[in-house]
């Protein structure tokens, strides 16, 4: 028996379910046609919906008000006669969420501070977040990295690291992924060095974190003249910026899988081999792409936010749950072969964006940093006023004044008249207390 298989009865031990099975169900699941899939989420969604008028009281009172019986709904279009929530339409409803036999499930406490900092608690059926997790070792699978068998080394910081304490739980864990835990909420230079050198003892090919993180530590090699060829990287969590991909496939000599993943809505969304369009598990959720203003689904190539419906949370259900991410929709199909739906991009949060003083609504993750990537180490954009935007930056030895003025003349186009606009040369950036990096931030109220 190998370690994988050994791994995969640990936790069919633990959870009461064949991770196994599980795994070869996703792995013949990305090679389905078009109609096998959508039969597919129409079954599960219409169990959903019998389940949520019988057991959900939020859901129930929605279906009285626009009069439909489990039986009426016949088709996954009639998803659209139910509302978008959003976070707040949780918070201001949880116990109406969940379910009345909420503990049939073996319910998961999940919380995420999204984008806001305010922690947002919720619930994910333990059968739920496994098979989330097997989307997961599938795509891990499209580098060749074998679940349990392979090393890898994980840049972890909150919602990945948790409380950033070591419990019995989390040697266990670690010891079923087989991996190396690296926490980034203080990467000093003498502990990328540390860490560097265990990466080297320990043969380890295989890495896994934040992207600011990851970037961070390859720059910190480049600047030792330090390559180490990895077989696979996984990006997840954060916007993944074309300067920040450049580097960290140079030193570690491999490409990157850049993966989109959202527990609260079971939404999953990765990059293949081919590395540039995202593949969504259609396993766990049905997902839809609509258009921030009105609701409308969004046409191949249209910018939209992701609304998501889990097709297996049964103790705390959403249905049609506004994310708060954003995406482009996409279309056809990946020349790797696999079948799943795409995304073109996906381009940050909704919070991102900043209504402007004028009129005009500027997502500052479209702005081309990546054109200064050997001037600039770490910049944020943070809109101060409707009218005021300022640009930290932490500039290289390479940056000049001129470039400081491209900067600025970019930023002042780009927000059009009447917007003031500012650059702050700073030494550093904060992370978020979860270890995470907010690139964009509003403190405007939208």
């Amino acid at each position: 028996m190998s370690r994988t298989d050994i791994t995969y009865f640990i936790l069919g031990k633990k959870y009461g379910f064949n991770l196994k099975k599980m795994l070869d169900f996703v792995n013949e699941s990305q090679y389905w046609d078009e109609e096998r899939i959508y039969n597919y989420q129409l079954i599960k969604l219409k169990k959903l919906i019998t389940h949520i008028y019988n057991s959900v009281p939020f859901y129930h009172n929605i279906m009285i008000n626009i009069g439909m019986q489990p039986e009426d709904f016949r088709e996954i279009n009639d998803l659209k006669e139910f509302p978008v929530i959003t976070k707040q339409t949780i918070r201001d409803n949880f116990k109406l969420f969940l379910a009345d036999d909420f503990k049939k499930y073996n319910p998961i406490q999940r919380s995420t501070g999204g984008t806001t900092g305010i922690p947002f608690k919720y619930y994910n059926d333990v059968y739920s977040w496994a098979l989330n997790w097997t989307t997961k070792i599938r795509t891990f699978s499209w580098v060749n990295y074998n679940f349990g068998k392979d090393k890898i080394a994980i840049l972890k910081g909150g919602s990945m690291l948790r409380k950033g304490k070591y419990s019995l739980k989390t040697y266990i864990w670690n010891y079923i992924n087989n991996s190396y835990t690296i926490p980034i909420m203080n990467l000093t230079d003498e502990l990328m060095d540390f860490h560097f050198m265990n990466i080297k003892k320990k043969n380890i090919k295989y890495l896994r974190g934040y992207p600011s993180s990851i970037f961070t530590f390859a720059t910190h090699l480049k600047n030792k003249s330090i390559s180490y060829p990895m077989k696979g990287i996984f990006t997840t969590a954060e916007m993944l910026f074309p300067y920040q991909r450049k580097v960290i496939e140079h030193v570690f000599d491999t490409g990157i899988i850049d993966c989109y993943g959202c527990g609260d809505g079971m939404a999953g969304a990765n990059q293949c081999e081919q590395k540039n369009k995202y593949h969504i598990n259609i396993e766990t959720c049905y997902m839809e792409i609509l258009l921030p203003d009105n609701n409308q689904e969004a046409k191949p190539g249209e910018e939209g936010k992701i609304v998501t419906t889990s097709l297996y949370d049964y103790a705390m259900p959403f249905i049609r749950y506004d994310t708060g991410d954003m995406a482009i929709q996409g279309n056809g199909y990946c020349s790797c072969g696999k079948t799943l739906p795409l995304l073109d991009k996906i381009i940050g949060r909704e919070s991102d964006l900043f209504v402007l003083a004028n009129g005009r609504i500027l997502n500052g993750l479209s702005i081309p940093f990546e054109n200064w990537d050997d001037k600039i180490e770490k910049f944020q954009l943070i809109q101060e006023e409707p009218d005021f935007i300022i640009l930290k930056l932490v500039p290289t030895l390479n940056f000049q004044e001129k470039d400081e003025k491209q900067i600025m003349d970019l930023l002042k186009h780009n927000a059009g008249n009447g917007i003031r606009v500012k650059i702050e040369k700073v030494k550093s950036l904060e992370q978020t207390s979860a270890g995470k990096f907010k690139y964009i931030i509003s403190k405007v109220n939208k």
